[in-house]
């Protein structure tokens, strides 16, 4: 028997020390300065309340896609349930998660980080994986050694290394082998709308209009600059102090010096905020709270956007890591890792509706096929296909074949 992987006693060593990984212990340890001069990071940008939408939504989609092994014999294609790895990638990865609460960890990883990382551990009997644990990539160190990538991590217990065939690697977009951050690209766009969030609760915080200088024609003690500060501010400063009327004595002048948030384009600054964050996560903008242009008539086709554009890419990754790492050599022929994105029209009655419907007329499915799909048990008569009998068979040149025949057939007679 031909093992498909070269590393499995490190590999089940490894387990264990993963096992005890505390969550205080998955922390951000990267991170630098935007120009705004804000401090943008994979966890600080989850702040900024776009950033947090666009994961959020993403994430939560891929945890409702239901992924299935899959076997082609040539003529069918069923779910081979029977397959030792079933289970993984389906119902229980391992045994500290249910495999929506992997998808909810991995895909963060993927958007934030560019990179997941998650061990498998093998059956030392069968050599068939029996559990995948994520790693969080701040405890991850890649490198290529003679033609394969060979992975360090850096847990509480120790530091282990193990080969490309001992983890799943899920990349995001980069170069070589290795994905890129969109927060470490998009940093100073980041920081921008970061900056604009804290300017805007300083300065509501602040009292919303007061800001500016006090003058005086004539010097002031030090004792009194402090009585002066301390009064103003306890009657001015703060939200529940904003449009206060502003009584001034001994002379004093008061000259507002702030830019209100209009002249400063304050509003705009924010929602082209939202628009960037879509574009840097390639989402519409209707799924992270922007529906300035979205309108009933466009919905659907900005659904249909977000699973071809957004979220295809990350499956066809996911399902080619999967069947590349899960499976045997011998049996990557005819056996394959699929995401049912069928699972993503459940909430929607009237599409899925529609699209069994037109796959009925056409004779693509069958009565008990649909059953199946919304779980229903099925009925008898519902495995037969049915399509208009008005439809004929077309040959390569536009004509009706049918009657094309029955022509050649009546000429046929009439000679006879």
């Amino acid at each position: 028997m031909k093992i498909p992987f070269t590393n499995l006693e490190i590999g089940q060593r490894s387990i264990e020390k993963v096992r005890s990984i505390s969550a205080s212990a998955w922390e951000d340890l990267g991170g630098s300065s935007s120009k705004s001069g804000v401090r943008i990071t994979q966890t600080t940008s989850l702040t900024i309340p776009a950033v947090y939408a666009a994961v959020k939504v993403i994430s939560e989609a891929f945890s409702t896609i239901p992924m299935h092994i899959m076997l082609d014999d040539g003529a069918t294609k069923s779910k081979f349930k029977k397959h030792p790895v079933y289970k993984l990638l389906s119902r229980e990865p391992n045994s500290l998660m249910t495999i929506s609460t992997f998808w909810k960890i991995t895909m963060p990883e993927i958007l934030l980080w560019g990179n997941s990382y998650s061990l498998i551990e093998f059956d030392p009997r069968t050599l068939r994986p029996v559990a995948i644990l994520p790693v969080h990539p701040s405890k991850v160190e890649v490198e290529i050694k003679e033609g394969l990538l060979f992975y360090t991590f850096k847990l509480e217990k120790g530091t282990i290394t193990v080969d490309q065939s001992n983890v799943l690697h899920f990349r995001g977009m980069g170069d070589n082998v290795m994905g890129k951050s969109v927060i470490d690209c998009a940093r100073d766009n980041l920081g921008l709308g970061s900056a604009a969030e804290e300017f805007g609760s300083r300065f509501f915080g602040n009292g919303a209009s007061m800001t500016g200088v006090l003058q005086s024609d004539s010097a002031l003690s030090d004792k009194a600059f402090e009585n002066l500060k301390e009064s103003f501010n306890n009657m001015h400063g703060g939200l529940s102090n904003a449009n206060k009327p502003l009584i001034l004595e001994e002379g004093l002048k008061y000259t507002p010096t702030s830019i209100p948030p209009n002249a400063a384009q304050f509003l705009e600054t924010r929602r082209f905020q939202i628009e960037d964050v879509a574009r840097w996560f390639n989402i519409p903008p209707d799924k992270i709270g922007d529906l300035s242009r979205a309108t009933f008539s466009n919905l659907e086709q900005q659904n249909q956007n977000f699973i071809t554009n957004t979220l295809m890419p990350y499956v066809i990754n996911i399902e080619s890591e999967c069947s590349r790492k899960l499976l045997r050599e011998d049996e990557k022929e005819d056996v394959y890792f699929k995401m049912n994105l069928n699972g993503l029209l459940r909430g929607d009655i009237k599409t899925r509706t529609e699209s069994y419907r037109t796959l009925f007329n056409i004779g693509a499915m069958t009565v008990n096929e649909i059953r199946a799909f919304e779980e229903m048990n099925p009925v008898e008569g519902g495995n037969s296909r049915y399509v208009p009998m008005n439809l004929g068979v077309v040959d390569e040149n536009g004509n009706n074949q049918i009657e094309k025949e029955e022509t050649i057939k009546v000429e046929e007679n009439e000679k006879d």
